[in-house]
């Protein structure tokens, strides 16, 4: 019999990987179960319930529930519908909550990968588009200056190049 431990799913390749105990021997041991029929349109809980009646998996999935089993291939088919949405094939590491990274100000960007990275301007490029305001629309002026202040400090003088006492000549 087998006591499994942890279960999780790794990302690239799609596999769902379960630690578990043999009992016999007391030896910890990992096993990998490729998600190869998992696509971004499964079904959680179909997939779950084929991954506990599989042969080969399921002596080491019986202990574990099938809700917990869905949840954790819901995280995989989100991943894999964020990768689908940006065109790659190979798929990217992604925030596995309902709007994945959408208002997350305080990223560094500099820290992506390019696949990451083209995903994030894809998602900031469509907001833009959406909120950009063309010729034609009601609320288009042209050459719009907007005067922004400083908040509650008071105006504060900024005439550095208006100065007279210049070391440069033109």
């Amino acid at each position: 019999m087998f006591a499994p431990k942890k279960c999780g799913i790794r990302y690239e390749p799609p596999t769902l990987v379960v630690e578990y105990v043999v009992l016999a021997t007391g030896k910890l041991h990992r096993r990998s179960m490729p998600l190869r029929d998992v696509t971004a349109n499964s079904n959680p809980d179909n997939e779950a319930r084929k991954f506990k009646n599989n042969p080969k998996h399921g002596k080491y999935l019986e202990k574990i529930s099938q809700e917990k089993l869905s949840r954790i291939l819901s995280k995989c088919i989100k991943f894999l519908k964020g990768a689908a949405a940006i065109g790659s094939n190979k798929p990217v590491r992604l925030n596995l909550d309902d709007d994945f990274m959408g208002g997350s100000t305080d990223m560094d960007m500099n820290k992506l990968n390019d696949s990451e990275l083209q995903f994030e301007k894809s998602k900031m490029n469509k907001d833009f588009m959406e909120k950009q305001i063309r010729p034609g629309d009601p609320d288009y002026e042209y050459d719009k200056e907007v005067n922004y202040g400083s908040g509650n400090l008071g105006d504060v003088e900024c005439d550095w190049d208006e100065s007279e006492n210049s070391d440069f000549s033109f």
